[in-house]
């Protein structure tokens, strides 16, 4: 009795060892934010099926931390200007703060109007932190692929070193799709079929 508890017990151990594993290969499910619930900051309904196609660097946010992101935002963003091969969504939980939403609102708009390189999303009502298990009152990063699969995800503090691996895992997943490369090197760009 006491061989097929331990068979078991491996067994179980081992699925679930595998299933996390794996676990990044899943896609989002699809999402959608508009009306009272949130959506563009220019205005519209935002779409989680719109990251398709495209790797993704998407950033969702406590309102509270923009500070401690501005660096690391700013590092993707001159990335991005550089190599458009990847899409940087920035979405802003405007429920994790007690700013007035107009106030967040206002700003995030405004920023909105004259970024060419980030799109600015907000969520009203914490519908990523429930449908996609994301860590409320924090950063959250996620690096998706073009069928948006989770290649990177991490909450809490960014740091120097996670910056490099993002950029690493961003370049990974723009070889895989055939999108420009190298990343940050214009004068070797070309297409891969």
């Amino acid at each position: 009795m006491k061989n097929i508890y331990n068979i078991i017990t491996t067994f179980i151990v081992i699925v679930t060892f595998f299933t996390v594993l794996n676990a990044k290969n899943i896609p989002l499910k699809t999402i959608q934010l508009c009306g009272s619930n949130g959506g563009y900051a220019k205005g519209g309904t935002w779409k989680s099926n719109s990251l398709l196609g495209k790797t993704n660097v998407l950033i969702y946010t406590d309102p509270d931390e923009f500070s401690e992101l501005k660096q690391f935002v700013s590092d993707i963003e001159n990335e991005k200007m550089k190599n458009n091969s990847f899409d940087l969504t920035l979405i802003v939980n405007t429920e994790a703060t007690m700013l007035p939403t107009f106030v967040i609102r206002s700003k995030i708009k405004s920023k909105a109007k004259v970024s060419k390189t980030i799109n600015y999303v907000l969520d009203n009502d914490k519908v990523l932190v429930d449908e996609w298990n994301l860590q409320d009152d924090s950063i959250n990063i996620l690096v998706l692929d073009s069928l948006n699969q989770v290649q990177y995800q991490q909450s809490g503090e960014v740091n120097p070193s996670q910056l490099k691996q993002i950029m690493r895992i961003i370049h990974k997943s723009v070889l895989q799709q055939g999108d420009l490369i190298p990343l940050s090197d214009k004068s070797v760009q070309q297409k891969i079929k």
